[in-house]
């Protein structure tokens, strides 16, 4: 075999670029090969292309193999810089911690070499770590020269600089080296606050309403809205004229195995039709003989899925039996909003002209219309002047008891299992809710009873459709999903963080269970995971809901106990205030580092060192001048150069220069 074409294939294999191990095989034969001086000189630019834009372990072997072209004397200063300005752009540390060296020995080989390589120490100011950037400015105080034209293109530069590294960026390359003052006050970007999505109406036609049965029953996913709809419409059009409905419905769902007599008489002792599935055969007269348990409900007195499930069932088999025995003229709790929440005035509106009608509201159709009804005490008056039992209970409701169930928090010991060991982790138990225990129908008494979250559970479902049951009780829905959230950060679960910004969306108080099962979230293992709970601190951000200092103090306490890594939760943060939100990220971390820095949380180390630099990104950015955490001064005296110790020292002189910032406009002028 030629040994120039395997050197050419394999090098032109790795530019056309892949996942590591796809390339990893011809690394190692290029390895094997171990090319020559001369070889590796004759395909000098396409090592500079693997540096810029390969692998992290490609461009790694690429940029080895440029070092020892330079240090070979095989690398012309020009070449240098070109792969020095690819390679310096890159955010893996280090790849660009290698490249500052590389400069640095160059430099020194070849002080003449600092007019083409000094340049493009440019691009290192603008790195996010603030230890790259020094090591930068080092490099370029060590070998500048009196070349004004240098200067001046390193000072073009220096304002990309961290405010910490400015006032000696201004020392060496002069006045022009800070830029611009920028007197504009610091703004915080956040998202607009969601707006509730109204529901449409129901379908005002027979055909709309079984057109959008049959898509809904045939569908693999079910929307919220649609649903609720669909369900509307065949009670509203079964109440007017039933034959008619049962006319049009039946061609439409001939398929559907429970309509073939053949096919049905084997399944009408086990098998209970799911969602629309079972109004639709009441409409047609075609529901299985007997009466079983709803598919997929687990009996675990430890799951929440338990009763929401069995509450969501229970509406739809009352109103599958009404079709048949009296049918309502329509349903009270078909919710306004797509969160599943139900507008106050509409459900007075809808008992008012149930009265007007002479019909009394069906029990679990009345019982889930106040779970979903928004608590407002401005539609009190109007429930009460209804003069109905159900105008009574809507008032009492509304004017404070429909209150969730109290949450208490508790530490549950570690667990052992038969691979795993699980660590301490802290869980939320939910108490009983009288008024629902005494008043509702009873399979939504389940949702009122006493919960101890500590168990797993191991049922899943639609999570829309399950917040929908309770769309107003946010804590009480945050407590029962916390151990899937626990799973995520602690187990490495997938896809259960899923749920944030659903709860963060819904109604009720934002309390501390809220809280606590976003600062999980922010701590789960993968990113996909960790970018929704983002989004739910950015939803209560924009919603003016946020309590920093519960959710920083949530996370002190997570990390001590090991439920979230100090890597993952600088990166969850990192993207919040990367969006703009660098004033809401600090809120947090202010509240979280003391107990970090002080030791009365998890020992200080590599990750309080990561959460001590994006502290002081978002204080220099957003310019705060609040107080210093406890214990940050005694960390920012410390010896040595740890990152624990120069991010210390960085956030401390960042606060102090604000607060004299913030003195001296608070100076009035003469």
């Amino acid at each position: 075999m030629d040994r120039a074409a395997l050197l050419d294939g394999c090098t032109a294999r790795l530019l056309r670029g892949g996942k590591p191990a796809q390339l990893k095989p011809y690394q190692a034969v290029l390895q094997g090969l171990r090319p020559t001086g001369a070889e590796e000189a004759e395909r000098a630019a396409d090592w500079i292309a693997l540096t810029a834009d390969a692998p992290s372990p490609v461009a790694g072997q690429a940029q080895q193999t440029l070092a020892r072209l330079a240090a070979a004397g095989r690398l012309t200063p020009r070449l240098l810089a070109e792969m020095s300005a690819a390679a310096l752009f890159r955010p893996e540390k280090k790849l660009v911690r290698a490249q500052l060296v590389l400069l640095g020995k160059e430099l020194r080989r070849d002080p003449s070499a600092a007019p083409e390589l000094l340049p493009v120490l440019g691009d290192a100011f603008g790195h996010p770590d603030t230890d790259i950037q020094e090591r930068a400015l080092n490099l370029a105080a060590a070998h500048l020269t009196d070349d004004p034209a240098l200067r001046a293109a390193l000072a073009d530069q220096a304002p990309l600089l961290s405010p910490a590294h400015r006032g000696r960026a201004a020392e060496l390359f002069g006045a022009s080296a800070t830029g611009a003052e920028d007197t504009e006050p610091y703004r915080e970007i956040l998202p607009p606050p969601p707006l509730p999505v109204p529901v449409a109406p129901a379908p005002e036609t027979v055909a709309e309403t079984v057109e959008l049965v049959a898509a809904l029953v045939n569908s693999r996913t079910v929307n919220l809205d649609e649903f609720e709809r669909a369900l509307d419409g065949l009670v509203r059009h079964s109440h007017r004229d039933r034959a008619a409905l049962a006319e049009a419905l039946g061609p439409a769902l001939a398929g559907r195995w429970w309509l073939d007599p053949e096919d049905s008489r084997y399944y009408t002792t086990s098998v209970q039709l799911p969602g629309l599935e079972q109004v639709a055969a009441a409409v047609l007269g075609a529901r299985p003989a007997r009466e079983v348990h709803p598919p997929h409900v687990s009996r675990r007195s430890d799951c929440h899925h338990t009763g929401l499930r069995l509450a969501h069932h229970a509406r739809l088999t009352e109103a599958a039996r009404r079709i048949t025995d009296r049918p309502l003229p329509f349903l009270l709790a078909t919710p306004t909003a797509q969160t599943g929440s139900l507008d106050p005035e509409v459900l007075v509106a809808r008992l008012a002209e149930y009265h007007r009608l002479g019909e009394s509201p069906a029990p679990a159709d009345f019982a889930q219309a106040l779970l979903r009804v928004r608590r407002d005490p401005a539609a009190v008056p109007g429930a009460a002047a209804l003069g109905t039992p159900e105008g009574d209970r809507l008032a009492a409701w509304l004017g404070g008891g429909g209150e969730g169930a109290p949450v208490t928090r508790r530490v549950a010991p570690a667990m052992g299992y038969r691979y795993t060991e699980e660590p301490e982790r802290i869980v939320l138990d939910t108490g009983a809710r009288p008024e629902v225990l005494r008043d509702f129908p009873n399979p939504f008494r389940e949702l009122a009873r006493p919960r101890d979250a500590g168990g797993r559970c191991w049922d899943s479902g639609d999570d829309l459709a399950l917040i929908a049951v309770l769309p107003q009780d946010r804590e009480t829905l945050s407590a029962w999903w916390l151990p899937a959230l626990t799973a995520c950060a602690v187990h490495g679960g997938r896809g259960g963080a899923a749920v944030l910004p659903r709860l963060a969306a819904a109604g009720g108080p934002a309390g501390p269970a809220l809280h606590l099962v976003i600062a999980v979230g922010l701590g789960a293992r993968h990113p996909e995971d960790r970018l929704t709970a983002v989004d739910a601190l950015l939803t209560l951000a924009a919603r003016g809901e946020l309590d920093g200092v519960r959710l920083g103090t949530d996370l002190a306490e997570l990390l001590g106990l090991g439920t979230v890594k100090s890597n993952r939760l600088a990166d969850s943060l990192r993207t919040a205030a990367a969006t703009g939100a660098h004033a809401t990220t600090w809120a947090v971390l202010a509240a979280a580092l003391p107990a970090l820095l002080t030791g009365t949380g998890t020992g200080t180390g590599v990750g309080t060192g990561e959460l001590l630099a994006l502290a002081a990104d978002c204080v220099e950015q957003s310019g705060a001048a609040s107080p210093e955490p406890a214990g940050l001064a005694a960390a920012a005296a410390g010896t040595g150069r740890s990152r624990l110790v120069t991010q210390s020292a960085r956030l401390h002189e960042a606060l102090r220069r604000n607060r004299r910032a913030a003195d001296a406009r608070a100076v009035p002028r003469p």
